[in-house]
Order: structure tokens, then sequence, then C-alpha cells
């Protein structure tokens, strides 16, 4: 009932997108993100709105930050074609939002759109429809200090039986080994996402990547990303209240976890607990040690326009402004990663060094993104929690994952 009164109300705040206060010259605009509200993607966020809107006397921009309901609430915006004037497209601007968003390769910023996102947001047409602030790079975040009392070291760690091995060794030493829960429940789906690559499409032995683009869903193949979240569950690698558990970035910065399944964001927040702690991340593991460990890259925090607001002209403007290198760099700064636009940079502190990745490893893209039909997020989430809390067996579960493709492959 929580979530459908929430969905109700996100709405009700949507109901107003595109129109203009006809008692005033004043435009009104939405902008709204998938990030939520004390994010601190959003709070740098909000202050540029602010700043605009004082700048701009003419337009009133308002800020709605996301929640756990963000993509059902845009498939349904999607549906009645009522969407923001700008919104955050989290990791679809191709696949699902294309055609409802304004094409921007005139936009006077294109020009710096880097080559390591460019791919990833461009079209067979080279259009492409966001300004993407920053480039997700998607590795595992990792207290150190607990690595090294468990006496494991983050750069041995190269295939996913290496990675069981030092969660043992962590669990061995009195430490959580991975912290999952968070806001919501996308370190279980991300579990499969970031997981899924190395078991599922860079496994020489099986890989599955051309036939899953193909429509052809093999419940064996993968029954090895279920095992893998059964082995985490039956030898207590993750925390007990792994449904319900909502401290994430504390357990990592105060040493009672050593390893998230969230994104590099994590660790910036993990420092605001204990500004000591010395954190990283390392590159996802293989199945086959020959194979190359990777990172994961895509859209993090990209923005687009509804091709049919009333008011795009202002919210194309608003995208210029924000698209300018001091707001880029703030916006990617607080989400700890590289900006999108070479124009700008971000101060990653610490960190810079950790994104001077090179061609050791390999980079794919978001298996979910890449590899399954639009929807399929949630099914992630669930038959992952359905194998934690023991309501469903790692075969029922891929049942359940090649009926909702199935299902969904047909939409």
């Amino acid at each position: 009932m929580k979530k459908i009164i929430l969905s109700l109300a996100i709405l009700g705040l949507f109901s107003g997108c595109g129109s203009e206060d006809n008692s005033t010259d004043q435009k009104k605009l939405i902008i709204t993100t998938n990030s939520h509200a004390q994010e601190p993607s959003s709070l740098a966020l909000q202050e540029i709105v602010d700043e605009y809107n004082k700048i701009n006397p003419n337009v009133k921009i308002e800020f709605i930050p996301g929640s756990s309901d963000y993509e059902e609430t845009m498939k349904t915006k999607m549906a009645t074609n009522s969407l923001p004037d700008l919104f955050a497209t989290h990791g679809w601007s191709i696949n699902r939002y294309k055609e409802y968003l304004e094409p921007l390769n005139d936009r006077e910023w294109a020009q710096y759109v880097s080559p390591a996102i460019k791919p990833v947001i461009t079209d067979e047409n080279e259009k492409f429809y966001v300004l993407p602030v920053d480039v997700d790079i998607v590795g595992l975040p990792y207290n150190l200090d607990v690595l090294e009392n468990a006496g494991v070291d983050p750069k041995s760690i190269k295939t996913t039986d290496d990675f069981l091995n030092a969660l043992e060794k962590i669990k061995n030493s009195g430490v959580t080994p991975i912290y999952l829960g968070g806001k919501d429940s996308a370190s279980i789906g991300n579990i499969y996402d970031w997981i899924a690559p190395g078991l599922i499409t860079l496994n020489k032995d099986n890989p599955q990547g051309e036939n899953l683009k193909n429509g052809i869903f093999d419940e064996k193949a993968w029954n090895q990303t279920g095992e893998f979240i059964k082995t985490l569950k039956d030898n207590g690698y993750i925390n007990k209240d792994a449904l319900t558990g909502n401290d994430a970035a504390r357990a990592l910065g105060t040493g009672k976890a050593a390893f998230l399944f969230f994104g590099t964001s994590m660790i910036r927040e993990g420092l605001t607990f204990n500004p000591n702690a010395r954190m990283d991340f390392i590159p996802l593991p293989t199945k086959n040690r020959d194979e190359k460990s990777y990172f994961i890259t895509g859209e993090r925090l990209a923005i687009g326009v509804w091709k049919d607001s009333p008011n795009k002209k202002e919210a194309l403007e608003f995208l210029d402004y924000l698209a300018k290198p001091e707001n880029v760099s703030k916006m990617a700064t607080a989400n700890v990663l590289p900006t999108g636009l070479t124009n700008a940079k971000s101060n990653l502190g610490k960190f810079e060094k950790s994104y001077e990745l090179g061609d050791q490893y390999q980079y794919v893209g978001f298996f979910d993104r890449e590899y399954l039909p639009s929807g399929s997020w949630e099914t992630l989430c669930s038959i992952g929690a359905g194998i934690i809390s023991g309501q469903l067996t790692v075969e029922d579960a891929s049942k359940k994952m090649r009926e909702d493709f199935d299902k969904l492959k047909k939409n």
C-alpha cells in the first residue's frame, strides 16, 4: 500500500510537467532523476537548480529526486506521453527512452562528449539524446584495512574462485565479507548484473551473449548466477539482514564489511563515517583464469529533454547550463566518477589513480541493459531476494527468469 501511495504521489507531482502558469510569464519546468534526495549528486543538482532559478527569474525549475518506484513511474509517464521536461535515463537513453527524447548532437557542448561514454549513448544513426554528466565505471568497492587484516591482497582476486576464497578468509577474521541492502534492493540485483558477465557472457566454456541477444535463454547456464548467490548465503558471506539492511556505506567505511555490490559513490559516502578509512575498488572476477577481469561502464547521471515538452526551448537552455564545465565537474565529483564531457574534470581526490584503468582489463556494458529485455531488472532483484530468503531454489529462480525473459522479449 505504501508503494502505491508513493507512486501516486510522484505521479501527482509530475502531473504538471510541461505545463505553464498562465497567470504569469514565468515558465515552470520539472527535472527528475532516479537518485534519492540525500545522495550527493542530488544535493549537487539541487544547488545548480537553485542557482539557475536565481539568475533566470522568468523560469522556475523544480527538481524532484527519485525513489525506488522511479522506473515504474517513468513507464507510466511514457505510456501516457506526459513526461517531465527533463529526466534522467538511468542507463536506458537508447533502448528505452530514445523515442521520447530530443536529439542533442547540435548542442555546443556535444563536441566534448567523452569517447568513454559516447558509444553507450549513441544510436545506429550516430545520434545521442542525453547530457552524460559522468561515466559510470563499476568495480567492487572494498575496505583495504579489512582485507589486509584478513590476509587478502585485493590485486590477487582474478577469478570467482579467488573471490570466494577471499570471502572465506574475511569471514574467519570476524568481519562480514559482503554487505547487501541499502536504500533499496539494488545491491541484490547488482550481484546478477555484475557477476553475470564473468559467468555467462565471458565464460569461454559456454558463452551465452549471442543466444540472449537472439532471444534464447538457457536455464542451465543461468543457474551459475543463482548458485553464486546461494553460495554467498549458505557460507555466511553476506549480512544476516541482507533483505532489510540499510547501512551499506557505514558498514564499509567503519570496517564492518569488506565489499559492497554498490557503485563507487558508496566509497565517498563511507568516508563520511570514517574519513581515515582506506577504500578503493577492484575489477570484477571471471570464471576462467585466462580471461581478463573486467569493469562495467555505462550511464550514471545522464539527463535528456522530453521532445514533446511545451517548454522544450527552456529545457534545452537549462540542459546547456548543466553542461557548463563547472556544473558537470560538480555533479561528477559528487558521484566520485570521471566526467562525461572532456572539457570538464571531476575532483576524484585520492581515487584519481583508481580510474587510470588501462588495457589490462576488459570493459563491458551493464548486463541487463545489453542482454536482457526492458523490465528485467525487477526480476533480477526479486529472484535474488528469493534465493537469499530460501523461498526460491536456484532452479526456481532460473525458471522465473526465463519466463519473464520470454514474456518481456515479446513486448
